[in-house]
């Protein structure tokens, strides 16, 4: 199976720079790598020429998360798709374990993270590889590393498990970790483009994968991401509820604006 991972960025280089850095140490090396640029300046650039992975880029025009997904989707070649955030840093056997769960038919794949503080995420930023740390050493940084049950393997809520549950992730957070085949993403359209202002096209795209017959899976704790601290983003009011709102009543499996309209 070729793996095709797509990171999403804006106005971060530092970030984008450690997280490059997470996927520079994979023990598992045979995946292709494409930032997806929503409309950065030169700085961002600079670090994907340093790391020489694919780029893609739109101009600045507002929140278009989802457009730029699905150019970094087009960008690759591969069977398989993983989409992550800029400010989500993979452990060192990150692309291992998705490549271990994407093996089984019938599922997509959503993520845990491990939320770091201020002071660690600074550690990070300048170098620290906290992707080869065990969880041993996590322990010791519990105040700076929360909740730390996401390193663990008690949830076994993974592809394939009989009698079990299906994943879901806190507070239906599926946009920082999406794996997703490239067959089941073009069958529902990619991401809808519409969702054009923070939040809701991840939800909107995991309805719909659900609604295509797909059940979602967890991929382990090796697949659990590092979530760099920053100022909460999050708007006081949330424009795209609406949008939300109409793909939950519709019976629709394919996004309105998606990549068929991106091609065309």
């Amino acid at each position: 199976m070729k793996i095709g991972v797509v990171v999403a960025t804006f106005e971060w280089p530092e970030a984008l720079a450690a997280v490059l850095r997470g996927f520079a140490d994979q023990s598992d090396r045979d995946f292709e790598l494409v930032v997806a640029d929503d409309g950065s300046g030169p700085e961002t650039e600079s670090v994907v020429r340093e790391f020489g992975v694919g780029h893609v880029r739109q101009e600045d025009d507002g929140y278009r998360l989802a457009r730029v997904r699905n150019l970094g989707s087009r960008a690759l070649g591969a069977d398989y798709l993983v989409f992550v955030d800029g400010d989500a840093v993979p452990r060192r056997h990150f692309v291992r374990a998705l490549r271990e769960a994407a093996a089984v038919p019938g599922w997509f794949l959503a993520g845990k993270r491990l939320e770091l503080g201020q002071d660690l995420s600074r550690e990070v930023l300048a170098g620290e590889p906290v992707g080869r740390w065990p969880v041993a050493r996590w322990a010791v940084h519990r105040g700076q590393a929360r909740p730390l049950s996401t390193l663990t393997a008690r949830d076994r809520r993974r592809p394939g498990r009989a009698g079990l549950p299906e994943f879901a992730p806190h507070a239906d957070s599926y946009g920082f970790l999406l794996g997703v085949s490239r067959a089941d993403f073009e069958r529902v359209n990619g991401y809808d483009a519409r969702y054009a202002a923070w939040g809701g096209e991840d939800v909107d795209m995991a309805v719909r994968l659900r609604r295509s017959g797909l059940r979602c899976g967890w991929a382990g704790p090796q697949s659990t991401v590092l979530h760099l601290w920053h100022e909460s983003r999050k708007p006081p009011v949330r424009p795209n509820d609406g949008l939300l709102a109409e793909t939950r009543s519709s019976d629709r499996i394919e996004a309105v604006e998606g990549i068929a309209q991106l091609n065309a």
